[in-house]
């Protein structure tokens, strides 16, 4: 069964967002020893080039707990976005500046570093400035995760990268 799901998962290019633990109907235990072992790759297309991603836990495309971790390069942006679910992020290295917002208008920057976390209800639109360093986010939630630009514009699939 698992030789199917990484078949599947290297198939569509979902390597790292399915979990054969889930699919199979039970859960098993993870654990990641250090910073070393989480392997990033290139964020998908929906985000700003130059942004990482490292899946940690979860299928992001089901109904299940997941756990991810976002690596922003200096002075990277992520624009007025909102995600259909509850999202919790800490702040594991770095200082960014968060905004929340309302149609194209963001508020006020509130300053953010290492040990900082946030919890973001559903549709709460929120963007993201990175400081001069990179920034590491860890960002959990329960699926399935979506992610939409307040401004279609701001959107980087529309873009070219």
């Amino acid at each position: 069964m698992k030789r199917f799901y990484f078949l599947l998962s290297a198939l569509t290019g979902t390597a790292g967002l399915m979990n054969p633990a889930f699919a199979d109907g039970r859960q098993e235990e993870k654990i990641i020893a250090d910073a070393g072992a989480v392997i990033w790759k290139p964020a998908p297309d929906i985000f700003p080039a130059g942004i990482k991603i490292a899946y940690l836990y979860g299928d992001l495309t089901k109904h299940e707990p997941f756990t991810l971790r976002v690596m922003m390069p200096p002075h990277s942006v992520i624009p007025l976005h909102t995600h259909n679910l509850n999202e919790m992020l800490t702040v594991l290295s770095g200082n960014l500046d968060h905004y929340t917002g309302t149609g194209t208008e963001k508020s006020a920057p509130h300053p953010l570093a290492a040990g900082a976390f946030v919890h973001l209800p559903v549709n709460m639109a929120h963007a993201l400035q990175a400081g001069d360093q990179p920034v590491v986010l860890q960002v959990s939630g329960v699926g399935p995760f979506e992610m939409t630009y307040v401004d279609p514009k701001d959107d980087p699939r529309h873009k070219l990268r």
